[in-house]
């Protein structure tokens, strides 16, 4: 299952959307971030994924051109106000280190992230391991892994190893002190590449 897959089997992520208003500015349609006040052109945003807040609830489209949102059966016009979010991308180190994961694994940590007060989206900087090692059957070492929730950051040490077992050791620290630690070990059937 790929990660897109995982991501919509679980609950929806604190923080996983970007969320802001549109205005038409010189016949330019312009994103103003609420959390950030950041403004930027909508245009880079074409072909993407795009939620607008109407009838009280968010509606699903795509973004297709400047000032219009393809939805299910219609078409939709913005206007000067309209309250927009895109869901927000996750690093590629960072992607490619959740996509390493077992299901099981993968709910595990992010039951337990969710627990800390930090989301999946919370990701600030991650350092994979696992793309440098030319040796897929074994190998072993440690990824780093800061998340940062807008309160307080978290940092994950990932001490792995992948021979005829897999292990993990998870180490979250955040700076508050408080600390967990998430553990898992496998067998690893033949031939089988992480």
């Amino acid at each position: 299952m790929d990660l897109q897959q995982r991501l919509g089997n679980i609950k929806e992520q604190k923080r996983s959307h970007i969320v802001g208003t549109v205005e038409c500015i010189n016949e330019q349609w312009i994103f103003f971030d609420a959390e950030s006040d950041e403004a930027s052109m909508l245009e880079e945003m074409i072909d993407h994924d795009v939620e607008v807040f109407t009838l009280n609830r968010w509606e699903k489209g795509v973004f297709v051109e400047e000032g219009l949102i393809k939805m299910c059966d219609y078409f939709y016009k913005l206007e000067n106000g309209d309250c927009l979010r895109f869901r927000k991308w996750l690093p590629q180190s960072y992607n490619k280190f959740l996509e390493n994961f077992s299901e099981d694994l993968f709910l595990k940590y992010t039951s337990l992230l969710n627990n800390l007060s930090f989301s999946l989206y919370d990701c600030i900087h991650c350092h994979n391991q696992f793309i440098y090692s030319k040796d897929k059957q074994h190998f072993q070492g440690v990824n780093f892994i800061i998340y940062d929730n807008t309160e307080t950051i978290c940092s994950v040490h990932h001490h792995f190893s992948r021979n005829s077992k897999e292990i993990d050791r998870f180490e979250f620290t955040i700076a508050t002190g408080k600390r967990a630690i998430l553990t898992n070990l496998q067998k690893r059937e033949k031939g089988v590449d992480t």
